[in-house]
């Protein structure tokens, strides 16, 4: 069992072998104490290396950039509530009503390469207003440009720049040219792209 505490976490790596590929999956559970309690995330990396050694030492080391992100983004978020309770805290004269702590983001893209790319924001960066997709075709398109990703081993903004030359393909041509040449399907349709 490998494990390495950070940050009052505990990370554990579980390397696991994809046989698909022949390489090493990097896999960690992440833990940390909630009270008296304990909170736990298993999180599973993109990346993929040629030894399980190195799938341990890349999910520690992934691990703890999970970890500082997770705090920065509490940080963040306690911030924005204390902001809420000190504006409410003020004089009635003062403030403004209906004020509310901000929402948490939905389905952003991230330049983090240990973020898994999901099909919300596959969809989001997709689907434009006034355009209809059919989900299945979504979802089609979806699975063959994670096979790509995971065959190239592409971060979250290699896909990211390979959307935009998808999308600034589609915007160039004609709409009659437009709709013969839709969203590639197949992991060769994107590698055309790519």
């Amino acid at each position: 069992m490998w494990s390495r505490s950070y940050r009052r976490h505990v990370i554990m790596a579980f390397p696991s072998f994809d046989t698909a590929t022949n390489s090493w999956a990097p896999q960690a559970d992440i833990s940390w104490p909630i009270g008296p309690e304990r909170q736990s995330e298993f999180v599973r990396f993109p990346l993929r290396v040629m030894t399980e050694s190195e799938a341990v030492a890349c999910a520690l080391r992934r691990g703890q950039s999970w970890i500082d992100n997770r705090l920065r983004a509490r940080s963040a978020e306690k911030t924005a509530n204390l902001v809420v309770d000190r504006i409410n805290s003020l004089p009635s004269s003062f403030r403004r009503t209906n004020l509310k702590p901000p929402a948490k983001p939905t389905a952003t893209i991230r330049n983090d390469s240990t973020e898994p790319f999901t099909f919300a924001q596959f969809k989001s960066a997709v689907v434009r207003p006034g355009t209809k997709i059919a989900e299945s075709a979504l979802r089609k398109s979806y699975s063959g440009l994670m096979q790509l990703q995971k065959n190239k081993n592409w971060s979250t903004a290699d896909i990211r720049a390979t959307l935009m030359r998808v999308q600034d393909f589609l915007l160039s041509q004609s709409t009659r040219r437009a709709q013969r040449n839709r969203l590639p399907m197949t992991e060769r349709d994107w590698r055309k792209i790519a």
